[in-house]
């Protein structure tokens, strides 16, 4: 300001001049600095609200995926371990008797594999019944198939086929004891409904076959023999390019047995 006074005197100007000058440039300077720091203000701060805002939405999106990642979790634990969510009714302990299938059956209905009907008619589901499930039961055996190869097998499923009665020398009372009992057991499975209704018109059109009411020995074991055909082959084609209707009834197939 000083230096600034003395060149506006050595150009004549007079003190009364110089002072109001002085003052308007000091203001004019002084507005410019303001203008600059404010400017520069906002800027940090645009940057840091910016900054805020990416940051916020970062943590949205993480905590988003981390509660997806959970409820996967949480889903895929309730469909491991169904047991531990399933709620519980407030009654007292049933009298009535409870039966229910053998380990092994279950995790063949829960697989969708071929599950033989002797498990679910009223003798398997007594020998069930009177068979002790341990932990062991799950324990893997090796074992050699007809064909001579290995393979292992749970301790349940061979305590399982130590009693079985393969479908085609079932009766046809048994046959109608263990239809229900396997529909049953594919609902808590969760099969495909379609799958299911297709279970159900296939032994239907069994039971209204003029062969079930047949004199004949022969022809009702011919229609058992059909079943246990039928029903093995549907299991063994599910997933390739050779699966069919189960329901659709062929004859023809029927009488070559």
């Amino acid at each position: 300001i000083i230096e600034a006074h003395l060149q506006l005197a050595n150009h004549g100007i007079t003190e009364d001049l110089i002072i109001p000058m002085l003052q308007a440039l000091w203001t004019i300077s002084n507005d410019q600095a303001i203008q600059h720091w404010n400017a520069r203000l906002q800027q940090q701060e645009q940057a840091a609200c910016k900054a805020e805002r990416a940051a916020a939405k970062e943590e949205t999106l993480h905590q988003h995926a981390l509660n997806e990642e959970q409820e996967l979790a949480k889903q895929e634990e309730q469909k491991k371990n169904k047991n531990k969510f399933i709620p519980i009714p407030d009654i007292s302990v049933p009298t009535e008797s409870i039966v229910l299938p053998s380990l092994c059956t279950l995790t063949k209905l829960q697989k969708a594999d071929y599950c033989e009907l002797y498990y679910l008619i009223n003798c398997g589901l007594a020998n069930a019944e009177n068979t002790i499930t341990s932990l062991n039961d799950e324990a893997l055996m090796l074992t050699k198939s007809d064909n001579g190869i290995h393979s292992f097998i749970s301790l349940s499923s061979i305590k399982a086929k130590s009693s079985l009665v393969k479908d085609e020398d079932l009766t046809l009372e048994e046959f109608g004891q263990a239809k229900f009992c396997m529909i049953n057991g594919m609902r808590k499975s969760e099969w495909l409904e379609e799958h299911i209704q297709m279970h159900v018109d296939f032994w239907l059109s069994m039971e209204t076959h003029e062969w079930h009411h047949n004199t004949s020995s022969y022809n009702r074991s011919s229609l058992l023999a059909y079943q246990a055909c039928v029903h093995t082959l549907w299991h063994r084609t599910l997933g390739t390019p050779k699966a069919f209707n189960l329901a659709k009834f062929d004859d023809n197939f029927l009488k070559k047995i």
